[in-house]
């Protein structure tokens, strides 16, 4: 069976929900991807997934008429390579995919991967219109696999009559994992205890408040910020520091040096940042959002706070009692291997692609 995967957000959570999909959905399945190259995708991309998948670059622009182009290009490409089933990931290939998808008669399945109508960094206005047009395309497609609980719940309310809607949580493998952290060098250990987050500093990740928390701490802790930009992360304070985008093995390396993972997402689909964090054994302190709500089991893998004081003092607390950051990473890196596992997890994915595939017309 042939699986179409159309991506525009070709980077980060995104890029490693789908590189981990192509790796686990494999016996009797053939994947290829068109995807929009972005700034922050990583020229080695193709490594991250299975050998045999075809890549197929198709710009995705904003606006009607790069939008128009996308579709017709999209459209030609599933004539050209003939896929049983479109899997659309994030909005704006959701958008164009789903479209050219239906042009050509074939199903579609959307992974929204946090929609953007949650954003709070846009006008209420905008993101109305963003929920509106996410109301409108769910009647082009045939199915919404949400990645996490709150978009199952918002894709069940998007989605008409007769069509589709599952809840395939993100996961992760955790022996690809544990390869790529181990085939990368080390850095040296510091003196302090080392608290940091990993991504890109972008309005969704907050960093003026991953800053306030910082500054809190000043002297108490050390401070990192994995794959920011000196020009990305401006507001952070200089005591932080900052690496500068890097490979996935280096990023999860030194992911892997730290004491304390700190996630202050203001929305998430189900954050692969911290899902990784956690298969790694770190105790995460996070905001206190619906999407960390469930993968975080405060006082048990991790703490939720609802400001950067609430915050801090988890992360004080977490940075003064070793014993607590073993038991918590230890028990993070359980649930992990007990309910975030690629390998069972998304078995659900290619059920639903041979249910959607016997609908093909």
């Amino acid at each position: 069976m042939h699986i179409l995967h159309i991506v525009e957000s070709f980077a980060a959570g995104c890029l490693t929900a789908l590189s981990t999909l192509c790796h686990a959905v494999r016996p009797g399945f053939r994947h290829s991807v068109a995807y929009a190259l972005r700034e922050e995708t990583p020229p080695d991309f193709a490594s991250q997934f299975p050998p045999d998948v075809e890549f197929h670059a198709v710009p995705m622009g904003v606006g009607v008429l790069p939008g128009l182009r996308a579709c017709r290009e999209l459209s030609a490409l599933i004539h050209g390579i003939r896929p049983d089933v479109v899997h659309c990931h994030s909005s704006k290939a959701g958008v164009y995919g789903r479209i050219a998808a239906l042009h050509r008669h074939v199903p579609s399945v959307y992974t929204p991967h946090g929609f953007a109508f949650l954003r709070t960094d846009v006008a209420p206005v905008t993101r109305a219109a963003f929920r509106g047009v996410e109301w409108l395309v769910a009647r082009a497609g045939q199915a919404i696999a949400a990645c996490g609980a709150e978009e199952y719940v918002l894709s069940r309310q998007l989605a008409g009559r007769g069509r589709t809607v599952v809840f395939v949580r993100n996961a992760v493998d955790l022996c690809v994992l544990d390869a790529l952290v181990a085939s990368a060098p080390v850095s040296g250990a510091g003196e302090r205890v080392l608290a940091g987050t990993c991504g890109r500093a972008v309005p969704q990740r907050a960093p003026e408040l991953f800053g306030d928390i910082a500054r809190r701490l000043r002297g108490e802790v050390d401070w990192t910020w994995i794959g920011a930009t000196e020009a990305a992360a401006a507001c952070l304070p200089p005591h932080v520091t900052r690496t500068g985008w890097l490979d996935r093995a280096a990023a999860l390396s030194r992911v892997a040096e730290l004491d304390i993972y700190v996630q202050t997402s203001r929305w998430e689909g189900l954050s692969y940042s911290i899902l990784e964090a956690m298969a790694l054994g770190k105790p995460v302190v996070a905001t206190r959002i619906p999407s960390n709500e469930v993968v975080i089991e405060d006082g048990v893998t991790g703490f939720l706070g609802n400001d950067a004081a609430e915050l801090a003092e988890h992360v004080r607390r977490l940075s003064r009692d070793a014993g607590l950051r073993s038991r918590m990473g230890a028990a993070a890196r359980a649930c992990i291997a007990d309910h975030y596992d690629a390998g069972r997890s998304y078995e659900a994915y290619a059920e639903l692609y041979r249910r959607l595939a016997r609908t093909k017309g």
